[in-house]
């Protein structure tokens, strides 16, 4: 399980969330996602807008996700995985977690 209790503690606890996608130059395109829900080493968010992280997934699935917060100390994440669209929601899938504070 790459999303154990922690993690999914400081996604679910992050008021907001950085989704990166890569655009067709290879330029990041970084953008703040708001909360997204975990289930197993998913994190589902619903879409609003999202036109260039849409685009950019078409092209190339690769995502991360970004997560921190201050409960029960410093705590944050980079998530290293895969997106897609489906049914108006955004699913990220986690292939890697790593502890950034």
């Amino acid at each position: 399980m790459i999303i154990h209790e922690t993690v999914k503690q400081v996604i679910e606890g992050s008021a907001f969330l950085t989704l990166v996608t890569v655009n067709a130059d290879g330029t990041p395109h970084p953008i703040i996602a708001g909360k997204g829900e975990v289930s197993g080493d998913q994190v589902t968010f619903g879409i609003y807008k999202m036109e260039q992280t849409q685009k950019n997934l078409l092209q190339n699935n690769h995502a991360w996700i970004v997560g921190a917060t201050m409960a029960e100390g410093p705590q944050g994440f980079r998530l290293s995985g895969t997106a897609a669209v489906r049914d108006k929601q955004l699913i990220f899938t986690a292939t890697q977690a790593d502890k950034l504070i």
